[in-house]
C-alpha cells in the first residue's frame, strides 16, 4: 500500500480551446494549460497530508471525488473532528468516507478520507481551486501542538465534457470493438454534427453507430456507440490506435432578459478532444516466409499395395495389442487384493512433536515471504496438535475459522484455562498471515504462547 501512495502523482490538463470563425480565416490555437507532475515524497514532519483528485474538470452536475490521505507519526494523535464539515467553498461537500487507520511503515500510520464534491449550477466557466485546510495533531511525547495544511488543487469549470471508452483493447484481426462516445454539455452549448459524422477512425472502419440523446438536470448527455473493426494493418505499424477525436461545438450568448441570441454571421467555434486508445494485436500464429508448393494430383494405389500397406499391419497392430492385454490382465488377478491400508492415525504424542519442529524452526529475518511460510507452518502445526486433544479430524482442524474452532470441543477435553490461551494465539497467528507486515514483537507473543500451551496440555495425554 505503501509504494501505491508513493508512486501516485498529480496532473491537471487543461483543454486548449481554439477560435474559428466560420466566415473567416482560422485561428491559432491557444497553448494547453498543464501543472507539472507532482511527486509525493515522505518528510519528517509529524503530520503531513496528501490530496489527490480524480478528475481535474468538472460540468455542472458532475461530481468530483478528492482523497486525502493523512499520515503521521507513532506518538502522534490526530484530532479529526469536524473533519466532515470543513470549509471547501466554492465546492459543496456531497459526502465523506473515513476509512480505518492502517500501517503505512515502521514509523508512520495513516487513514484515507474521501470527500464527494460539486460546484453549484449557479458558478460560471473558469478555474476554480478546492482551498487548503488544515488538522491538528498533539505530540504525545513532548506535549506539544500543531497544525498541519493541505495543498489548494486547481479544478477547471468546462462547458462540456467529452470521454471515450471501449469495451477491449486486445483484438484480433476481425473482432469488432464498442467505442462509447459520451458528451456531456449544458443546454446553451451546440454540437457542430457535421463534424461529429465526419469522425475518422482510421485504420479501424465503421460498422454501425448509434445515438442516444437524454436530458440530466441541466445537463445535455449524448452517448455515440460505435461498432469498430480492424481487417489489415496499414503501413508498417504493428501497433494500432484509435485515434484522437475532435469534437467542434460553439456557446449561443444570452441576452439580458435570458433569452438565447444566435449570431450566424460570427460564430466562435471551440473544440474539445478525446485521447486516442491504443489497440493490441492478438497475433496467434507467427508469420513464417515459406515457398507454397504447386497443388499435386490424387495419387492411386493398387489392391495389393492397399492390403499389404494398409489392412495387414492395422490388424497385426490390434492382435498384438490383444495380445499384450490378455496377459497383463492374467497377472495381476493375482496380485489384486480387496483389502484397502488404513491410514495411519495422528496421535497428539506426533503431532507435538511437529509442532516442536515448527516452532525451533521459525527464525524471524527480514525477508517478509519466509517469515509468512514459518507462521502458515506453526499454524498449521497447532491446530493440528490441538484438533488431536480435542478429538476431531485433522481437516475439519485446518478448515475452520478461529472462531468455530473451539465449538468442536463438544465433550471439553479442554480446560477453560488452555481453551483461552490457545484461542489467543490462533487470532495472532491469523493477523501475522494475513497482516499486511510482520513484526518482531507479535511473532515472539506467539512463541511464548505455543510454550505456555505445550505446558499446560502435556501432562493431557502423558496419562492416556
Amino acid at each position: 500500500m505503501r509504494y501505491i501512495f508513493i508512486s501516485l502523482f498529480m496532473s491537471a490538463v487543461f483543454l486548449g480551446i481554439g477560435s474559428i470563425h466560420v466566415n473567416a480565416q482560422e485561428q491559432p490555437q491557444t497553448q494547453e494549460q498543464a501543472e507539472k507532475a507532482q511527486e509525493f515524497v515522505l518528510t519528517d514532519k509529524p503530520l503531513e497530508i496528501w490530496t489527490f483528485i480524480d478528475d481535474y474538470r468538472v460540468i455542472t452536475g458532475k461530481t468530483l471525488h478528492l482523497t486525502v490521505q493523512v499520515l503521521w507519526k507513532l506518538g502522534i494523535t490526530m484530532n479529526l473532528e469536524g473533519v466532515d464539515k470543513i470549509a471547501l467553498s466554492p465546492f459543496k461537500i456531497e459526502g465523506v468516507t473515513i476509512g480505518e487507520r492502517q500501517i503505512f511503515d515502521n514509523e508512520h500510520d495513516y487513514i484515507v478520507i474521501t470527500y464527494t464534491l460539486s460546484l453549484p449550477s449557479s458558478v460560471g466557466e473558469g478555474i476554480y481551486s478546492i482551498p487548503s485546510f488544515t488538522l491538528s495533531y498533539r505530540n504525545e511525547v513532548d506535549k506539544t501542538e500543531g497544525k498541519a495544511a493541505s495543498s489548494p488543487v486547481a479544478i477547471k469549470k468546462v462547458p462540456i465534457l467529452v470521454e471515450g471508452k471501449v469495451d477491449r483493447d486486445v483484438i484480433t484481426i476481425g473482432d469488432r470493438i464498442n467505442y462509447a462516445l459520451t458528451i456531456r454539455h449544458e443546454k446553451n452549448v451546440r454540437l457542430i454534427w457535421e463534424n461529429l459524422e465526419k469522425l475518422n477512425f482510421s485504420p479501424l472502419d465503421i460498422l454501425k453507430k448509434d445515438i442516444e440523446k437524454r436530458t440530466e438536470g441541466n445537463i445535455e448527455k449524448i452517448l455515440i456507440n460505435y461498432t469498430l473493426s480492424l481487417y489489415e494493418l496499414g503501413g508498417k505499424k504493428k501497433t494500432p490506435e484509435i485515434p484522437e477525436l475532435t469534437i467542434l461545438y460553439y456557446k449561443e450568448s444570452q441576452t439580458q432578459s435570458g433569452e438565447t441570441k444566435s449570431d450566424t454571421s460570427l460564430i466562435e467555434t471551440r473544440e474539445a478532444k478525446v485521447a486516442a486508445i491504443p489497440v493490441i494485436i492478438n497475433s496467434l500464429l507467427k508469420a513464417v516466409d515459406v515457398p507454397l508448393e504447386g497443388l499435386k494430383g490424387p495419387i492411386y494405389y493398387s489392391k495389393k499395395d492397399v492390403f499389404l500397406k494398409g489392412y495387414l499391419p492395422v490388424s497385426l497392430g490390434i492382435i498384438i495389442v490383444l495380445f499384450l492385454g490378455v496377459t497383463a490382465l492374467r497377472s495381476m488377478a493375482g496380485k489384486l487384493s480387496p483389502v484397502s491400508p488404513k491410514p495411519v492415525s495422528e496421535t497428539p504424542k506426533i503431532a507435538l512433536e511437529r509442532l516442536k519442529h515448527a516452532v525451533a524452526s521459525f527464525q524471524f529475518t527480514d525477508e517478509e515471504k519466509l517469515n509468512r511460510t514459518n507462521a502458515q507452518a506453526i499454524n498449521k502445526s497447532l491446530r493440528t496438535y490441538i484438533g488431536t486433544l480435542m478429538g476431531i479430524s485433522n481437516e475439519a482442524a485446518q478448515s475452520v475459522t478461529t472462531t468455530d474452532f473451539f465449538n468442536y470441543d463438544t465433550q471439553k477435553r479442554l480446560t477453560g484455562e488452555i481453551s483461552t490461551t490457545a484461542r489467543i494465539v490462533l487470532k495472532q497467528i491469523d493477523t501475522v498471515v494475513y497482516g499486511r507486515q510482520i513484526k518482531k514483537e507479535m511473532v515472539d507473543k506467539i512463541l511464548q504462547g505455543i510454550e505456555e500451551i505445550i505446558k499446560q496440555t502435556s501432562p493431557m495425554f502423558a496419562k492416556r
